[in-house]
């Protein structure tokens, strides 16, 4: 068992490495400061040349050319809490991965009444601690009866980055408009762990996303799919499935997404839903990780010069956190709450819009978002209670600068 189990944390270590992204499980609750602001919604909402991000289709509705500039600030507030049954490494220990910048830069191109085109490049998700500076492992080392078979939990220090590159297509006819769009995603994974290969492994994967979105009397519907983009990292991830077969592959999971707004004398109410598979993504069902359901809402009031936005998200949590009947499963609880703590659910969002021109115009949110898990006893013969309580609350900013011609 001990065996498995620092195989099953070397293979968490990798999956979710970096500090700045995760916040509907590995990914952001949205990727302009439009739809950021509310809550994360777009798939049935024309946010301009963002809309590349959420819904391909959606670029059809532009009346012009749009180029938007912009980046989030992204600062998270993780830790872990190790139960009195771990004994001298019981405590809490705080991770301290810096802040992020993530980039969000979008084009819409309007041919004519029936097609437009865009590009779209930004941070797609990841996730990651940095427990070296609380001493993790030296504290926790050869302690009898932790858990792990007597071995020192790892010291989670891991950078995976995952950046997109998009062309959406759109073409338009009475208000119903389809879209697609090719994704060609980087992907980069750097390891330094107690077990594990140490070293940084980048690739390059495809995928691709499909939607479609229908206006009629101020509400539109839309449809978003993205597929899933399988990532080899061979030389650093490695992952084990319950019959001990490696698994080198990582994905960014399929999501399929359905959306509706409503419009009405400068207000607009929007509500998103979105199904992220991680239970069928390669490296994410090997720790047993749920599929996660996103409810996300979103008010807007926008006049003529300028906007305010609110919202909020709400994200399941897709971490295994109760050890089965045979405890076969505590190497992904303690794999994904320490390394991996995909723990936020709640986020709560605010934001707005000025235009200096018919030209030019600047967006803002601000994000903030909240949750944590603790396991169940994961060894009910140790002494006292062994539980990790994982903890991950975040703060982030976004702006971006639009330009139309």
């Amino acid at each position: 068992m001990k065996k498995t189990i620092k195989l099953a944390v070397v293979a968490a270590l990798a999956l979710g490495t970096t500090s700045a992204f995760a916040t509907n499980g590995t990914s952001l609750i949205g990727y302009g400061a439009k739809s950021r602001a509310m809550g994360g919604t777009g798939i049935a909402q024309f946010q301009g040349a963002e809309s590349g991000f959420n819904n391909p289709a959606l670029i059809g509705y532009a009346k012009g050319n749009e180029v938007s500039i912009g980046g989030t600030y992204f600062a998270p507030d993780v830790s872990a809490e190790l139960g009195d049954g771990f004994g001298p490494a019981a405590g809490t220990y705080d991770s301290t991965a810096s802040a992020s910048m993530i980039p969000a830069i979008s084009t819409v191109t309007k041919v004519n009444d029936s097609f437009a085109w865009g590009l779209a490049l930004y941070g797609v998700g990841g996730m990651g601690v940095d427990y070296r500076d609380d001493n993790m492992g030296s504290v926790s080392g050869g302690t009898p009866g932790n858990g792990l078979g007597g071995s020192a939990l790892p010291t989670p220090n891991d950078n995976l980055l995952l950046m997109r590159f998009a062309l959406p297509l759109s073409y338009t006819v009475a208000g119903v408009a389809l879209g697609v769009s090719p994704v060609i995603e980087y992907g980069a994974l750097g390891m330094n762990s107690m077990f594990g290969e140490a070293g940084i492994t980048t690739d390059i994967a495809y995928g691709f996303e499909l939607g479609a979105a229908y206006q009629i009397a101020g509400v539109t519907l839309g449809l978003d799919y993205k597929s899933a983009v399988t990532h080899d990292f061979k030389n650093t991830f490695a992952s084990y499935d319950s019959a001990g077969n490696k698994n080198t592959k990582l994905d960014t999971p399929q999501v399929i997404g359905a959306a509706v707004s409503y419009t009405i004398a400068g207000n607009t109410i929007a509500f998103d839903y979105k199904n992220i598979a991680y239970s069928s993504a390669k490296g994410f069902e090997d720790f047993l990780w749920d599929d996660q359901n996103v409810f996300a809402l979103g008010y807007e009031y926008a006049a003529e010069a300028w906007a305010v936005r609110v919202g909020y998200n709400h994200s399941d949590q897709p971490v295994p956190t109760e050890p089965n009947s045979t405890y076969s499963n505590v190497n992904q609880i303690v794999g994904s709450l320490l390394a991996f703590p995909a723990v936020t659910e709640d986020h709560y969002t605010i934001g707005g819009s000025y235009a200096f021109s018919e030209q030019t115009s600047l967006d803002a949110a601000f994000v903030y978002g909240t949750g944590s898990a603790t396991s169940k006893d994961i060894n009910p013969m140790a002494p006292g209670e062994q539980t990790i309580k994982a903890v991950n609350d975040q703060m982030s900013a976004t702006v971006a600068v639009n330009f139309n011609f």
